[in-house]
């Protein structure tokens, strides 16, 4: 009794279609992984100039002197990364107030501003 054997395998068009299948979804997932890895590491400096900013105003409201108007700015060093931070002093209809605009970025992008904050503080 001869038996015919009536199963087949794939073709060659059919395999070199689920390649270009598998060679596309691959690219994608690369290019998604390597744009999360960058969005991440803009994240995290966010927030480590949102670090910045934040110690900079503690510092701020628990000095004993009332800050004066005007521009002044410094250097932080965090996370092993140098920040550069802005303070602009205004004054404020109540004489007893005063409005910090706050801006960090990072020392080697300085044009680039990774957080601005505004508060205000009182007069001792």
């Amino acid at each position: 009794m001869n038996r015919i054997n009536t199963t087949r395998g794939f073709t060659l068009l059919e395999v070199l279609v689920a390649l270009v299948l598998l060679a596309v979804a691959l690219a994608a997932i690369i290019k998604t992984a390597s744009e999360n890895t960058i969005n991440t590491a803009h994240l995290r400096n966010k927030y480590f100039a949102s670090i910045v900013a934040s110690n900079k105003l503690a510092e701020l409201r628990v000095a004993k002197t009332w800050p004066g108007t005007g521009f002044s700015n410094g250097r932080t060093e965090l996370a092993k990364q140098k920040w550069q931070w802005n303070v602009q002093v205004e004054n404020t209809p109540d004489d007893r107030l005063r409005k910090l605009t706050l801006t960090v970025a990072h020392e080697q992008d300085k044009d680039n501003l990774l957080f601005r904050v505004t508060s205000y503080i009182g007069k001792p």
